[in-house]
């Protein structure tokens, strides 16, 4: 950051606290906000199904980007923010969607301006799911839509749901840089939903746990699901994902399936649509004949 724009920033804190003094409790949303900005792709995913037309003044700019977002074509013809203080405020929002890793400097200034700002958090479980579309729906008062939302996942979960069987197929999700997801993640639950024994037995805080090519091939797993995140750039992260020896053990020895990242990526009930493509994954190891 250049001298200049250090010192704009360090005014227009200083403006904010000068204008309004932090209160004794956080600022409440009205019970049908109009003028909604959200700064986290994982809000704005659930704001843009579930608002009202209209009330969605802005979102973050991933939002709109076909690869990353899952609405990013209900995103169309929104502005677009960066998550920053001084964007969100010349909103005038009556309400801000973040996200708890949202920048703590951001929601300080937010709060100092009396903005009534409420957080979604990382899915780990479809009660997680839930808990987010049913927050976000009270926040903008749309309590009827975020039911119908979560009654149409559940319906999608019970026709995608597989007993585990006891020899059940082994799997394993993989991502760039050699991530596979651990069994208390979203991505975790989806496996064993489906009816695959996760090789991953650890748990993350992260949501992945760092597994070599080797490892992988040491663990033998029957299913090998790719986590694919922007495949058609090149980058380091994604090498280990076209590594001849990873290619020759899913050519002879496992299944596999791409899962595009913008589905499961913010723990969305999008990821029902990962878990009927699991679904008939799993299905396939049931019929005679196919290898």
């Amino acid at each position: 950051m250049t001298r200049r724009g250090v010192i704009h920033g360090v005014l227009f804190f200083l403006a904010v606290a000068l204008v309004a003094p932090a209160g004794a409790g956080e600022p409440q949303p009205s019970a049908h906000p109009a003028r909604v900005v959200s700064i986290n792709l994982c809000s704005d995913i659930l704001a843009l199904e579930l608002a009202a037309p209209g009330t969605i003044k802005s979102v973050f700019r991933v939002a709109a980007d076909p690869e990353d977002s899952p609405v990013a074509a209900l995103a169309e013809g929104i502005p677009l923010n960066n998550a920053t203080a001084e964007e969100i405020l010349s909103y005038k929002p009556d309400l801000v969607l973040a996200h708890n890793y949202s920048s703590p400097f951001t929601l300080a200034l937010l709060a100092r301006a009396h903005v009534p700002v409420v957080k979604v958090s990382d899915a780990a479980s479809f009660a997680d799911v839930r808990a987010n579309v049913r927050r976000v729906a009270a926040a903008l008062g749309e309590q009827a839509r975020g039911e119908a939302w979560i009654a149409r996942f559940d319906a999608t979960l019970a026709q995608s749901s597989r007993p585990m069987a006891s020899r059940a197929p082994r799997a394993v999700i993989y991502q760039d840089m050699g991530g596979a997801a651990a069994a208390n993640t979203i991505l975790g639950a989806l496996l064993e939903h489906a009816g695959f024994e996760n090789v991953v037995k650890a748990e993350s805080s992260g949501g992945f746990v760092n597994l070599t090519i080797e490892d992988l091939i040491r663990e033998h797993p029957d299913f090998v699901a790719i986590g694919v995140y922007r495949a058609h750039e090149p980058s380091l992260a994604h090498q280990i994902l076209q590594h001849p020896a990873l290619a020759d053990y899913v050519a002879h020895h496992a299944r596999t399936m791409d899962l595009p990242a913008r589905l499961w990526t913010c723990g969305t009930p999008f990821i029902a649509d990962i878990a009927l493509r699991l679904a008939a994954a799993r299905d396939a190891f049931d019929r005679p004949g196919i290898n």
